[in-house]
């Protein structure tokens, strides 16, 4: 996926900007590409993502469906694809005042166009910001599962820091694995109601 020349040109995976059926295609197919599967994604910038769920979910596709995909790799997408409903996880996002963003959108990020065929299908959003507006300001502050006394004491003081300065601080959300990422983050969240920490997870 990375690389300026994997995904780069427009193509049916490449839309610029999502109709409902795009929408809904893509919704599906995140809970069937892993995110970072760059075959995934070159698949979806080869056949665009209402025909490449379509050869996932239809049995009048056989092999070679996708290329390059083994017996194996394709009955495991399958089995996601037919499990997946994603008009129940749209209307469970917006349930909760969020939104399903897709590439080409106004409030897509543009910075992960530059990871090709390795971009994200879709951003599940939660809140009312643009996200990318925030995306423009915005920094990741990460760091060791053990980290020592003086490496906590880093984190807050650049958490903080950069919060105070107008940064929306990306976390990965690692919870209890990364002490550092934790420290930072609670130094992003207020009293100060614009400091701003925003947790990124890989799926929905």
């Amino acid at each position: 996926m990375p690389g300026a020349g994997s995904g780069a040109g427009p193509g049916p995976g490449v839309e610029s900007g999502a109709g409902d059926e795009e929408r809904v295609a893509r919704a599906a197919l995140t809970r069937v590409i892993e995110p970072g599967d760059e075959c995934g994604g070159r698949w979806l910038r080869e056949f665009g993502a209402r025909e490449l769920l379509a050869r996932l979910a239809s049995p009048e596709y056989e092999e070679p469906a996708l290329p390059g995909a083994t017996a194996r790799r394709l009955a495991g997408y399958r089995m996601r694809a037919a499990a997946a409903d994603p008009d129940r996880d749209l209307a469970a996002v917006a349930a909760v005042g969020g939104r399903f963003i897709c590439p080409g959108e106004q409030e897509w990020p543009t910075q992960l166009d530059d990871l090709g065929d390795g971009r994200p299908i879709g951003l599940w959003v939660r809140g009312q910001a643009d996200l990318r507006k925030w995306a423009l300001r915005s920094v990741a502050v990460v760091g060791a599962r053990a980290c020592t006394p003086y490496g906590a004491h880093m984190a807050a003081s650049l958490g903080s820091g950069l919060a105070e300065r107008g940064w929306v601080v990306v976390s990965g959300a690692a919870g209890v694995l990364y002490p550092v990422t934790v420290v930072a983050e609670a130094r992003c969240h207020p009293c100060d109601r614009d400091r701003v920490e925003r947790p990124v997870l890989a799926a929905p």
